[in-house]
């Protein structure tokens, strides 16, 4: 590392005085963080340059872990599971949120760069297994703003193109495939994705999809060489405006009939769901991504602060705001998916009323069938009630002719994955007084929130690739042209006709497994090899002051043995083949099909590629390891037979480039 090099080349009492300088200036010195760009080499420990207000910083770390997956991703499982997964993940979310985000605060905050290797020689390439895990994220999660920004394209247009089938141009008949369906499945799946039937069939890549993420790397390749001002104030526009829309989301659906209905289905629990596997899985999973937590996001961030920053108060904010923010999400989507079933089940009930009727005076059905004069200014759910009240055989003769319309079955229609916001939340807000200007104001919302988390993972891989490769300091511009480069060239794979199937496919294995896995490997590294009550005395050492609630108990053993028996319910749940959603153009359908062989083995292949270099790192280290000193301990020197002073005098003659650990450590003894 640049700052090794530097003190460990330089006499000692030169070191001490050169350490105390940077300090005071840090001290007393405020500014915007460094540019990438910039050619100057950094160094978060004495460099001048902090984040220039605590607001920026803040919003820019909100910016970077609340995004679609709080919006996408959390009300999609809540709609899996209801309620029950509501407990579990709030409860899972302050026993492991809370410390893993206060740890990895207070990692970047007091180590600032290269990290890992200062907790042990051997860890020094985690930060390249976090860069991976970050750049596998981003290729996945831009294809997200490439079909937001197709749908906002076609928000302009009136009426909206997801609300009627489209017409042949020769004939004016409704295309079949549509009318089989529904418009904005059809939209979904065959005009946006031109998806096919299965994750073996490619089909070529989507044009249109195409165009669109190259315009999103161009765009994030542009911002990444910015200076911080432009970022910031991107980040102040990107991270405030979603939550005004939000807000007016939940204010507009409130007003409108049945958000009572989404909601009783956001909170409704069953105690025998509790004891499911891949509940407790899925709601882990889910808080280590929604925090993002494990990609080294938030320690590069709190790399920037100064050394006597609260993290703690920081850890709380950023945690209380997160789950804040996925409870507003949830509310939005179950309150609009509300409207949407009620204002379906009305329309339900009224070709039911006059078919009935028809029916009636047609004598197939008899007169004790005849509907309530008012039912159309009834609840919605007064039809399905007043069928209920029959006996079992006139009401099954009615049945034969009318559907029930049930709230039930209109609140989980269309609502896997993705398609909760492209075909449900859409069919909703087609049904929207002026839905043009919603839908507009809606997909500007979600470009904004992926931008702003793209924009965080951009940033934390390259400062990843310098921390971990110091001879990348001054390629800060290449670096960002490379990543923007080979970022498209991969995220391709998803904009193929299959590319709904892969991104399940790296969800499942990257989005979860994979950052399960570096967040079990961080708790080690952190309570166990390098040591939770050192670590938690150094923290204190430099706020001044003890946080009890953050004992090292629990980044000892609890934090540890959850995050276990998050991974034994992986496991366990692993008793059936694992399976993804295919749309079925034969039937119409959403059904469960098992991934082949070849496409397990590729997401077993990306953990592995993922965790090679740590694995590497552990395993390969061939020079004699020296475990970093206590902050407020002075190196002594080493008493050691002659047959291993060569070993001492090599470790001294390439103290040039490797840097004196010792003299390191004591140089940082002093600043504290």
């Amino acid at each position: 590392m640049a700052t090794e090099q530097k003190v460990s080349a330089e006499p000692a009492s030169q070191t001490q005085n050169q350490v105390d300088s940077h300090s005071t200036r840090m001290a007393t010195e405020e500014g915007p963080p460094e540019p990438a760009h910039n050619s100057k080499v950094v160094d978060r420990r004495t460099s001048k340059y902090v984040w220039k207000s605590k607001t920026q910083y803040m919003m820019t770390q909100l910016g970077f872990s609340v995004g679609l997956g709080s919006i996408w991703r959390f009300p999609s499982l809540c709609q899996q599971f209801e309620g029950t997964f509501l407990f579990s993940y709030v409860l899972l979310f302050f026993i492991l949120g809370v410390p893993l985000v206060f740890m990895e605060l207070a990692l970047g905050q007091n180590f600032r760069s290269d990290v890992w290797r200062k907790i042990h020689p051997r860890l020094g390439s985690v930060g390249l297994t976090c860069s991976l895990i970050t750049f596998l994220l981003i290729i996945y999660y831009n294809i997200f703003i490439a079909w937001s920004i197709l749908y906002l394209r076609n928000s302009f247009m009136y009426p909206l193109p997801w609300t009627e089938c489209p017409k042949w141009t020769v004939t004016s008949i409704p295309d079949s495939n549509c009318t089989r369906a529904t418009p904005s499945v059809y939209f979904w799946y065959g005009q946006t994705l031109h998806i096919t039937n299965r994750i073996d069939d490619s089909g070529g890549i989507v044009l249109n999809i195409g165009i669109c993420l190259l315009v999103v790397w161009l765009f994030l390749t542009v911002i990444s060489i910015q200076d911080s001002n432009t970022k910031g104030k991107i980040l102040y526009f990107s991270v405030i405006v979603p939550y005004v829309i939000l807000f007016c989301f939940l204010i507009r659906s409130y007003l409108m009939e049945g958000s009572i209905y989404g909601l009783r289905k956001l909170v409704k629990t069953k105690i025998s769901a509790l004891f499911s596997p891949i509940l407790w899985w899925r709601a882990g999973t889910q808080v280590f991504f929604n925090l993002g937590c494990g990609c080294g996001g938030l320690i590069v961030l709190s790399s920037f602060l100064k050394m006597n920053t609260n993290c703690a108060q920081d850890a709380f904010i950023l945690v209380f705001a997160n789950l804040a923010s996925s409870l507003l999400a949830a509310q939005v989507v179950f309150s609009v998916l509300g409207f949407r079933a009620a204002t379906f089940v009305r329309e339900c009930v009224n070709q039911s009323y006059w078919k009935l009727m028809e029916l009636i005076r047609m004598r197939v059905l008899p007169i004790e069938v005849h509907p309530p004069e008012n039912l159309m200014k009834m609840p919605v759910r007064a039809f399905n009630m007043w069928l209920n009240h029959f006996n079992d055989d006139l009401r099954l003769q009615v049945l034969e002719h009318v559907p029930d319309c049930k709230v039930e079955e209109e609140l989980v229609r269309n609502t896997e994955g993705p398609g909760l916001l492209y075909m449900a939340f859409t069919e909703a807000i087609a049904k929207f007084p002026d839905a043009t200007l919603w839908s507009i104001i809606f997909f500007l919302m979600l470009i904004n929130l992926a931008l702003s988390s793209s924009m965080g993972l951009m940033q934390t891989i390259q400062i990843l690739l310098q921390d971990t490769f110091p001879w990348l300091h001054n390629s800060s511009l290449t670096i960002s042209v490379t990543i923007g480069c080979l970022g498209f060239l991969f995220s391709l794979l998803f904009s193929h006709h299959s590319g709904l199937y892969f991104l399940n496919l790296f969800d499942d294995f990257i989005g979860t497994v994979a950052l399960c896995t570096m967040i079990l490997f961080e708790n080690i590294a952190v309570a166990w090899i390098y040591g939770a009550k050192r670590f938690m005395n150094e923290v204190r050492d430099c706020m001044g002051f003890k946080v009890w609630i953050m004992h090292e108990f629990l980044l000892r053993y609890v934090t540890l043995l959850v995050i276990i028996i998050i991974f034994i319910c992986y496991l366990l749940s692993l008793g059936k083949h694992p399976t993804y959603t295919a749309w079925d153009w034969s039937t119409f359908e959403m059904s469960e099909t098992p991934y082949p062989e070849w496409a397990l083995i590729l997401g077993i292949s990306l953990i592995i590629l993922i965790m090679l270099p740590t694995l590497v790192g552990l395993l390969c280290f061939k020079k004699s390891v020296i475990l970093p000193l206590p902050r407020n301990s002075s190196p002594q020197p080493l008493e050691a037979p002659k047959a291993s002073s060569s070993l001492q005098d090599q470790q001294a003659s390439s103290s040039g480039k490797t840097g004196s650990l010792f003299e390191v450590q004591a140089a940082e003894a002093q600043v504290q």
